[in-house]
């Protein structure tokens, strides 16, 4: 998972500053799965044109991970 800092003015205005960061990571990890999978599918667009949807699932869980940490940092305004 990625590290978040918050900057010293940014925390003041949250109820949970910790919170708020984890989520912020956790949505940073879940776009970077995303677009893992994006990159999958340009390789198999050029390779196995007939295979480039078989990745979809990593889209799937990527956006997932990336709607749980929206909702985490939601909590924590």
């Amino acid at each position: 998972m990625i590290k978040v800092t918050l900057r010293p003015e940014a925390r003041k205005g949250l109820k949970d500053p910790d919170g708020f960061a984890s989520g912020l990571g956790i949505v940073y990890s879940g776009l970077l799965i995303s677009m893992a999978g994006v990159a999958l599918m340009l390789f198999l667009y050029f390779n196995k044109p007939e295979h480039v949807l078989h990745p979809t699932w990593i889209l799937f869980a990527g956006f997932g991970i990336v709607i749980w940490g929206e909702i985490k940092k939601a909590r924590c305004k």
